[in-house]
């Protein structure tokens, strides 16, 4: 073990740099957290296989007698009487379907035609669900600490997940998507704010790309499930999702090296257990530090030879403390803070409906179910490797002006094509447009994951995430009826994305830059950045 010689560190981000900016505690911690993605994944996304179309059509009734003429649709039965000449249109109340009945909750429980709406609220429930676990356990995990709501979050998720494959009708599966919205978001809240604490700021960019590439994996892994699973009833898909998602949780109950973030300890001034934490990663990262101070708590046994130099180091200490303890209504009270919430808040509802809509609409990029779904995936990959290159180079805020635009220009080229243009060459043109769109559109999405926690201090950064997070369900809540528009207004959707990924675009001037900056303690700390990515 090598003995370090440092200097005291005046910051958190000195001390998770005295440990080592990649040290092998910190990757396993990494490592463990974007496991989770699959579970998160999985969970949110499962709706779009387990409420496929199930092609339907009103059920042959021979209720209209032999002297007719009977045309069956998919939602009304037209009858014509050979006799009189008189015809009758009629609303049916069974129908038959192209795949087994199981197949899917559209097919068991008959969620078509008027009860179509039915059929999209569990997925705008679930998203309601996750509002209210953004609004609740991100408050909490700033609060009393991340890991144990982080823990508690994947437990009941699970749990939640487990009783929908039992679910007797659509009312009690709906409710349960909503319980299972409100865990899921516990874990998506947590994981990100305890990456982002996990490394020191010149490490950030790479961990971003890492965890992108981890979502996207996942997207393509659970692509994978649904189509070798393409066969089985609906009930034994989701208890296949669940299977995953208990396999994360037990990796993550039985690892030792799974701890809570020493960002967070060392701002609440919890000294015995931030001490704990250091020391545990030193040894696993073989870094020997002896009596480092940790910023805001001083050594791990601090002088008392002097009364008065007691009280002083401890005067001092609890007027840092108030310093940095704020409410939820701080992410409010200023100008400058409201500003920078309503920029991102914004920016998170327009990428989330975006985002959603093109996965959930089952024909945005191709006809068939799951290609559509693979190349919608596919298009998440890029995200990360762009956030670095971009990121690094320009900022992030360069980064989500021009990506909005891309998104919000290609999204209206797609549109324009296929209101338009006929013709092999035309569907190609506005595939690959889409295609490319839908990249810019990921990129902002995924990145708004690692910039939301960078300009919030710590103990509003839950917070702050919550927030945010709860502003893109908004988007998320309206994604799962994009369908029904497209059907009424094929160039609406696109027009609508199109038109606000570009008024996103202009808005993002307004962001703050954190780049090369280290995740700031206090609201002061943010009105100090400029608009140009800090230069070490």
């Amino acid at each position: 073990m090598a003995d370090v010689k440092v200097e005291p560190p005046k910051t958190i981000d000195n001390v998770l740099q005295l440990l080592g900016t990649l040290g092998r505690y910190q990757l396993f911690q990494a490592v463990l957290l974007a496991i989770g993605n699959l579970s998160i994944c999985f969970h949110l996304l499962n709706f779009v296989f387990i409420a496929q179309d199930a092609k339907e059509q009103c059920a042959v009734t021979p209720l209209y007698g032999n002297d007719t003429n009977t045309d069956y649709g998919k939602c009304d039965v037209t009858v014509q009487n050979n006799i009189t000449n008189v015809t009758s249109t009629h609303t049916c109340n069974a129908w038959t379907y192209g795949v087994k009945k199981d197949y899917s909750i559209v097919s068991e429980w008959d969620l078509v035609c008027g009860n179509v709406f039915l059929g999209r609220l569990p997925q705008s429930l679930f998203i309601v669900g996750q509002g209210v676990g953004a609004a609740t356990v991100s408050v909490m995990s700033d609060k009393f600490g991340r890991r144990p709501f982080l823990v508690m979050s994947h437990v009941l998720t699970a749990g939640a997940g487990l009783a929908l494959a039992f679910a007797p009708n659509i009312a009690a599966f709906s409710g349960l998507r909503l319980v299972n919205g409100i865990f899921q978001q516990g874990i998506v809240v947590t994981t990100y704010t305890m990456l982002m604490e996990a490394f020191p700021r010149s490490r950030r960019l790479e961990l971003a790309t890492f965890n992108a590439l981890s979502w996207s994996i996942s997207t393509v892994l659970l692509t994978g499930t649904a189509y070798l699973l393409r066969d089985v009833d609906w009930r034994t898909l989701q208890l296949s999702f669940v299977s995953v998602s208990i396999t994360v949780l037990l990796q993550i109950l039985y690892s030792g090296l799974y701890g809570e973030s020493l960002r967070w300890l060392i701002t609440n001034k919890r000294a015995k257990r931030a001490f704990a934490i250091f020391k545990r990663a030193a040894k696993m990262n073989k870094v020997e530090v002896t009596d480092v101070p940790l910023p805001g708590i001083g050594p791990e046994k601090p002088p008392v030879e002097l009364s008065s130099t007691k009280t002083k180091y401890l005067e001092a200490k609890e007027t840092e403390t108030a310093d940095v303890m704020y409410s939820c209504l701080d992410l409010v009270r200023t100008k400058f803070m409201l500003k920078i919430c309503g920029v991102v808040w914004f920016s998170w509802l327009i990428d989330s409906l975006t985002y959603f809509s093109l996965y959930l609409t089952s024909s945005s990029l191709a006809d068939d179910h799951y290609l559509n779904f693979f190349l919608n995936s596919l298009a998440e990959i890029p995200s990360g490797p762009l956030n670095l290159f971009v990121g690094k180079r320009w900022g992030r805020r360069v980064f989500f002006m021009f990506f909005h635009v891309l998104a919000g220009v290609c999204l209206l080229l797609a549109t324009t094509i296929r209101v338009l243009a006929v013709g092999q060459a035309a569907s190609t043109a506005a595939t690959v447009f889409a295609f490319i769109g839908k990249i810019g559109n990921s990129a902002c999405f995924n990145a708004m994951f690692v910039y939301a926690p960078e300009i919030f201090p710590t103990n509003l950064r839950s917070a702050g995430m919550g927030s945010g997070s709860t502003a893109a369900r908004v988007g998320g809540m309206i994604a799962p009826f994009i369908s029904i528009l497209a059907a009424i207004a094929p160039w609406a959707p696109g027009t609508i994305f199109g038109v606000a990924c570009l008024i996103t675009a202009g808005l993002n001037y307004f962001l703050p830059e954190p780049e090369g900056r280290e995740l700031p303690q206090t609201i002061e700390d943010v009105k100090a950045w400029g608009k140009a990515p800090a230069r070490d």
